[in-house]
């Protein structure tokens, strides 16, 4: 049974994936021209989608059962 960190990278995922638009749906080119907003939310999702692998491959990696923190 997975741990609370994996639903909660699980989850984050399923909510970035739901709430990203599609690419097909977007009316104006994208490119070097965008404003602050869109970087913001790039740098945004960048981060996002970083803190979810990351409590995802954490909770990977603390399932083996090795809680004396000695070398593998």
């Amino acid at each position: 049974m997975p741990g609370p960190a994996a639903r909660l990278a699980a989850l984050l995922w399923a909510l970035l994936i739901v709430s990203a638009p599609a690419a097909s749906a977007w009316a104006r080119p994208v490119g070097s021209a965008d404003g602050p907003a869109d970087v913001a939310l790039a740098v945004g999702l960048t981060a996002v989608s970083a803190l979810a692998t990351g409590l995802w491959l954490r909770s990977r990696y603390r399932r083996d059962g090795d809680t004396d923190g000695g070398d593998r």
